[in-house]
């Protein structure tokens, strides 16, 4: 495969999609990202320097580490719009079921397969963990990056309620103690959904101005605020 992105593509934006995926493939480093017996661990999220529009993932079995392969993945659809990382990661499970071959070594002489045509393929038929929603679902609120912003929603928890809820512990100006917010990790149809962004992107200005139309019975000692249900999102 050749590296003809759409021009809109810049370097600078493409590093960011990178840097993105490379955070939330962190947490692979200690838990395996699949089920494989050879490599189900995350060594290292590189920035390839030959190839634009690709991150390279270094995978290894936690023990040797002579056992790694590097796995180039596409960042952007050859129809020109990016790869959600929530989709790559999913998509990056059934690739490792049945791995290409390494053709090659990368920089660092760690031996480097192509898995751009795979992982495009995977996605036409991506499923989704219950983890991978509770896991999306939590990091849309990131720690701030400036202590002394108050003005935005602040995540202090979070608890799996059942296989559909999650519920998120807030704090928010306007509140005066934390808040439970229960959000769907499931679609209309009973599938596993990664990323409620209409939900997400509209929650800084139902919190605190439309809660009250969103008061859940529910009691809850982590949330003395009050329990609010956005399970309809």
């Amino acid at each position: 495969m050749t590296e003809n992105l759409p021009p809109e593509w810049d370097d600078e934006g493409l590093a960011d999609l990178h840097r993105i995926l490379m955070w939330q493939l962190l947490r692979f480093t200690s838990s395996p990202l699949s089920g494989t017996a050879d490599a189900g661990l995350v060594r290292g999220v590189l920035l390839p320097p030959e190839r634009r529009g690709i991150t390279r993932v270094v995978l290894w079995n936690g023990l040797r580490l002579e056992n790694s392969v590097a796995y180039d993945l596409p960042l952007i659809h050859p129809q020109g719009d990016n790869i959600p990382w929530t989709y790559l990661i999913a998509a990056l499970r059934p690739v490792l079921a049945r791995p290409p071959v390494p053709d090659g070594t990368d920089p660092a002489g760690i031996p480097l397969a192509d898995a751009r045509r795979p992982m495009l393929d995977a996605l036409d038929h991506v499923t989704f963990e219950l983890g991978d929603a509770l896991h999306a679902a939590a990091s849309v609120l990131q720690p701030q990056d400036d202590p002394e912003d108050s003005g935005r929603l602040r995540l202090d928890g979070f608890l799996l309620q059942d296989h559909a809820t999650a519920r998120l512990y807030v704090t928010t100006p306007g509140t005066t103690d934390r808040l439970g917010l229960d959000v769907s990790l499931r679609d209309d149809n009973g599938r596993v959904r990664v990323g409620n962004t209409a939900l997400m992107a509209a929650l800084p200005s139902l919190v605190p101005d439309e809660l009250d139309g969103n008061l859940s019975p529910a009691q809850d000692l982590y949330a003395p605020a009050g329990v609010y249900d956005f399970t309809h999102w």
